[in-house]
């Protein structure tokens, strides 16, 4: 049994939604992701690089949007894929962004799939701290109406700080609930915004202040890494995963993981979160998987970091 914390689903509304509809800075992610994204869309890189050096704007859109249909991974081919790979619950977040996209995939678009492939789904609803009492409002009703059952958000595409107090009334309410909160805690690739909003040293009055809040400190806190297990093993309330990082490297010296992997084994095994970003990382989940397999970890810490400690964390 594997639950995946960080992952979305292969839609245009989705996964695809940088590439549809790119806003300014987002060529940073393009660039590291895009072609991996082609991969998905059916296409070879160079095909991928010919239609948008060829096209642009609405006509490059109907373009990526026509071989989205009809690529490699649709939802009843993924979900089959997520079942066969042993993935028992994976994340669907639904990021509210709308500050610089203008607007939001609606709650209910979500709703409505987790009905159609009911108990496969852990579905994460946005925050917007721009809209603090709509966005609030809109939580709650996911969470009350809808069937979600954690909050996710990305600090720097609010250009906020993880302890801007716009964000406390949503950190109050998930702590009466006790209702997890996955934050963006790593670099980001936006050209156009500090890569310091991701710092973990913004989550500490946070946990200060919400002492039973549940904190996922997404993609490790890389390159931060030292700082963020140190926070694990002084903040009962704090956790982390591993996606959108490539396994292997993970394993290799020299690149950055060495403390996060010395202390998987020992402090920090309660605190670790499988998440894999696969999608958007362009690997299929059986070769993630696979490099997991050759990390150093306990047979009994590879079941708290695969399922015992997400199966706490969420009330599974």
């Amino acid at each position: 049994m594997i639950i995946d914390t960080s992952n979305t689903i292969p839609t245009r509304e989705m996964l695809f939604a940088d590439l549809f509809t790119p806003q300014p800075g987002m060529e940073g992610y393009i660039k590291l992701f895009g072609a991996k994204w082609a991969a998905w869309l059916g296409m070879t890189i160079e095909e991928f690089n010919e239609v948008t050096d060829r096209l642009a704007g609405d006509e490059l859109r109907e373009e990526l949007i026509r071989r989205g249909e009809t690529g490699p991974i649709g939802m009843d081919n993924f979900v089959r894929i997520l079942r066969e790979n042993g993935i028992t619950w994976s994340a669907l977040h639904n990021m509210d962004e709308s500050n610089l996209s203008g607007s939001a995939v609606p709650n209910q678009y979500v709703a409505d799939i987790i009905k159609k492939y009911p108990n496969q789904f852990i579905p994460f609803t946005g925050f917007n701290p721009h809209k603090a009492a709509e966005s609030l409002s809109s939580v709650e009703h996911a969470l009350d109406k809808l069937g979600f059952k954690a909050v996710v958000f990305r600090p720097f595409a609010h250009r906020c700080y993880a302890n801007d107090p716009r964000y406390y009334p949503l950190y109050s309410l998930c702590e009466k609930r006790g209702v997890p909160i996955w934050i963006h805690t790593s670099v980001n690739w936006t050209t156009n915004i500090s890569m310091y909003y991701g710092h973990p040293r913004y989550l500490e009055q946070v946990l200060i202040d919400f002492p039973r809040l549940k904190i996922i400190a997404g993609h490790g806190g890389w390159p931060w890494t030292p700082d963020i297990v140190l926070m694990l093993w002084k903040y009962d309330n704090l956790y982390t995963d591993t996606s959108a990082h490539r396994p292997k490297y993970l394993n290799t010296p020299g690149t950055g993981w060495e403390m996060f992997m010395r202390y998987a084994n020992s402090t920090i095994q309660d605190k670790i979160l499988f998440g894999s970003d696969w999608l958007s990382m362009g690997m299929h989940i059986r070769d993630v998987l696979k490099e997991i397999d050759q990390w150093p970890l306990k047979d009994s810490v590879k079941e708290k970091f695969f399922y015992k400690n997400s199966q706490r964390v969420f009330n599974l």
